[in-house]
């Protein structure tokens, strides 16, 4: 199935029930003000791609499907989440692998983007560009080369450009809502 949609929310529960499809158990808001967030999510055939842009802290705890691996990106200028303990860096991706149960916490203003595929599909695209077997790690930082993460985050981020200009959210929803870009 393929789809897309862009969201805009003022109550943290809706945000929840939108992030469930990424393995979103529970989402906690520890900080007061204003909930907004935006959330971008792509489907496409084995691939999934979401972006968000948070405002207020919270904890998001996390349940990786069992056939998937979450691929979490620097996305921004940071902070970003904080995934079971590990602080993301500019040059690092974090991926959880299959089954894994983690929170997720931010501290603030956050934008973050997650890619979620299924772990045998990032095995066999290992395998194919290595030429060597390749299993996925329950938790790990992943350090790419330069050139490779610009690639990747291109890719990310020309996908959700291209849902959010055809989106029903546009500045001037945005606007309404509360919302406005970092």
């Amino acid at each position: 199935m393929t789809g897309s949609v862009t969201s805009v929310f003022g109550e943290p529960e809706d945000f929840e029930a939108a992030l469930r499809a990424d393995g979103v158990v529970s989402l906690l808001v520890t900080g007061h003000g204003q909930f907004r967030a935006r959330l971008t999510q792509i489907t496409l055939h084995g691939l999934r791609l979401s972006s968000g842009d948070e405002y207020l802290p919270r904890i998001a705890f996390i349940a990786i499907p069992a056939d998937a691996v979450l691929v979490s990106l620097p996305i921004g200028g940071g902070p970003w989440p904080v995934w079971g303990g590990m602080e993301m860096q500019t040059r690092e991706i974090i991926t959880l692998g299959p089954g894994q149960r983690v929170y997720a916490r931010t501290g603030g203003p956050c934008c973050w983007g997650v890619i979620l595929l299924a772990g045998e599909d990032l095995a066999q695209y290992a395998r194919a560009l290595s030429g060597a077997e390749f299993v996925v790690p329950p938790a790990a930082r992943w350090r790419p080369r330069r050139a490779a993460l610009r690639q990747l985050r291109h890719f990310h981020g020309a996908a959700v450009r291209r849902v959010e200009a055809r989106s029903a959210v546009s500045p001037t929803a945005k606007r309404r809502t509360g919302w406005s870009s970092k």
